[in-house]
C-alpha cells in the first residue's frame, strides 16, 4: 500500500495521521539549528562591534564569558540569583493570583465590574515604580518591598487577561451547563469558565513572568540585595563586563521560566 494523503474515505472513518517520528525530529532539529545560529550571529555582531568600541563602554564576549566563569566559580552568581529569586517569585505569584481572581470576578459579575472596574481602571495608568516610596514606607528596603513592585506588574497583566478570557467564554457553552443542571455561580466558573480561560490566564502569567524579570532588576536599585543591585554597583564603577554577565543572565533566567510555564501550559492543556 503506497503513502498517500489521507483520503475522505479515512476520514469518514475517522482515521487521523499522525506526524512520523522522523519528521518530528527533523523539525526539532531545524528549530534548534535556527536557535543556535541566531545566537552565533548575535555574539559575532557584539565581538565584532566591540573590537572598534572602548572597552570601557563595549567589552568584548571573552571578558564577559570570564567573569561569569569567574562568579560561577565562586558561587557569587548562585548567591545572586537566589537573592532575586527571594522576592521575584513571592511577588510573581501573589500578584498573579490576585490578578486572576479580580479579573474573573470581575468579567463575570456586572456588579464588580461596575465598582472593582471602575477602581482598577482609575489606578491602571499608574507607572508599578510609582508605587515605591510606598514599598519604602510600608515595608523598608528589603525582599518584602521589592515583591511588591513585582505584584503590583503581576496583577494588572494577569487581571487584564482574566478578564478577557471570562469575556470571550461561548454563552452557548453556558446556557448547556445551565441545562445540565448547574446553576451557582460559582458552579459555572469552575465547570464552564475556567476550562475555557485557561489559555488567556497562561499567555497572563508568561508575559507577567517576563515583565516581572524587568521591574526586579529595578525595584533593587533601591538596595534591595539581588542582581540588579550588583549590576548598579558595577556600572557605578564602570566595570561593563559585569554589567552585560548579569544582563545575560536575566536573559537565561527569563528563558529558563519561560519554558517551564510553555511545558505546563502544554500538559495542562492538552486535552484541547
Amino acid at each position: 500500500m503506497s503513502n498517500t494523503p489521507e483520503t475522505e474515505a479515512d476520514a469518514d472513518a475517522g482515521l487521523i495521521r499522525t506526524p512520523s517520528v522522523g519528521r518530528i525530529d527533523v523539525e526539532a532539529g531545524r528549530e534548534t539549528a535556527l536557535q543556535i545560529g541566531a545566537l552565533t550571529t548575535f555574539v559575532g555582531m557584539w565581538w565584532a562591534l566591540a573590537l572598534v568600541t572602548p572597552q570601557t563602554l563595549l567589552p568584548r564576549p571573552p571578558a564577559v564569558a570570564a567573569v561569569l566563569l569567574q562568579d560561577l566559580t565562586s558561587g557569587l552568581a548562585f548567591e545572586l540569583v537566589w537573592q532575586s529569586l527571594r522576592h521575584y517569585l513571592p511577588g510573581l505569584l501573589i500578584g498573579s493570583a490576585l490578578g486572576m481572581a479580580v479579573g474573573i470576578a470581575v468579567g463575570w459579575w456586572e456588579t464588580a465590574e461596575h465598582t472593582i472596574g471602575t477602581v482598577a481602571s482609575f489606578l491602571r495608568p499608574v507607572p508599578p515604580l510609582a508605587w515605591i516610596p510606598f514599598a519604602i514606607i510600608w515595608f523598608g528596603l528589603n525582599d518584602q518591598g521589592a515583591a511588591f513592585i513585582i505584584a503590583i506588574v503581576a496583577f494588572w497583566i494577569n487581571y487584564y487577561n482574566a478578564q478577557g478570557g471570562v469575556a470571550g467564554v461561548d454563552p452557548q457553552l453556558i446556557e448547556v451547563a445551565r441545562s445540565l443542571g448547574t446553576d451557582s455561580d460559582l458552579g459555572l466558573i469552575r465547570k464552564v469558565v475556567l476550562p475555557s480561560a485557561t489559555p488567556e490566564l497562561f499567555t497572563g502569567f508568561r508575559t507577567a513572568a517576563g515583565q516581572a524579570w524587568m521591574v526586579m532588576v529595578a525595584a533593587e536599585l533601591l538596595g534591595v540585595p539581588g542582581i540588579g543591585k550588583h549590576l548598579w554597583d558595577a556600572a557605578n564603577f564602570l566595570r561593563m563586563e559585569v554589567v552585560i554577565a548579569y544582563m545575560l543572565v536575566i536573559g537565561l533566567l527569563f528563558l529558563l521560566s519561560d519554558r517551564l510555564i510553555r511545558a505546563v501550559e502544554r500538559r495542562t492543556l492538552a486535552w484541547r
